[in-house]
């Protein structure tokens, strides 16, 4: 995905952080990644600090929508299917920064059980209607148990630890 032209006028300039969280919770449950990472600003700063092989850290648009879109690539949702996303919003003392915790319903498509995953936990700052920093809290035991990886992912950190 390229950065957006930032010469234009940006329709999404007012929004709210609750309003930014909400177009994020919709891109989840519709699957629309490029919705997802089109929220985040050209400087933004995302961060996964419980990530398995450490923390990262992405800064800028581009370096950002590569690795999500990676991530989207690779991921375990190939193997679920998402009928809802629910996020509660905490909102911090900044009306610029709040607490966003998500929670995935749907089915597992091997098995067709039903599912409910705490997905994850996002401090998330907006500026200017765009996502300036985002620390991502993933619920990465529980993603893994859902679709049959807890093996694979033993593995993974037997090898990152050992």
């Amino acid at each position: 995905m390229t950065q957006p032209d930032m010469t234009q006028p940006d329709t999404q300039s007012a929004a709210t952080t609750t309003e930014v969280i909400e177009r994020l919770r919709a891109a989840m449950e519709s699957g629309q990644n490029d919705q997802f990472i089109s929220q985040f600003a050209p400087d933004a700063v995302y961060e996964t600090p419980f990530g398995l092989d450490g923390p990262k850290r992405w800064e800028g648009f581009e370096a950002i929508s590569e690795h999500l879109q990676g991530v989207a690539a690779n991921s375990a949702r190939s193997l679920l299917t998402f009928d809802k996303v629910t996020v509660t919003v905490h909102p911090g003392a900044d009306p610029d920064q709040a607490t966003a915790q998500f929670t995935v319903e749907g089915t597992v498509k091997a098995t067709g059980e039903p599912f409910v995953l705490p997905s994850s936990i996002g401090v998330i700052r907006v500026h200017n209607g765009k996502i300036a920093g985002y620390q991502d809290y993933t619920n990465t035991l529980r993603g893994a148990q859902l679709v049959g990886g807890l093996e694979r992912f033993a593995a993974m950190l037997v090898k990152t630890n050992g």
